[in-house]
């Protein structure tokens, strides 16, 4: 049950960054490390680079939930 809720959780993230990346501008690193189907934790720091502060924090807060339902 608990894998269901872990995929549910990176389904809803995977759909979070589609929605980011349909508002962001081509040439933004952001962007472009999502077009390259980077890892989420380069993909959130380049968030935070580029000043998507929401955005880092919601990816933020989904890796501590991962990680607590794992311990």
């Amino acid at each position: 049950m608990e894998e269901d809720t872990v995929g549910e959780s990176a389904s809803g993230l995977e759909e979070m960054i589609a929605e980011l990346r349909r508002m962001l501008p081509a040439q933004s690193d952001t962007a472009q490390a999502i077009d390259r189907q980077e890892p989420f934790e380069s993909i959130a720091l380049k968030a935070i680079d580029d000043g998507y502060v929401e955005f880092s924090h919601e990816f933020t807060d989904f890796i501590e939930t991962c990680l607590r339902r794992n311990t």
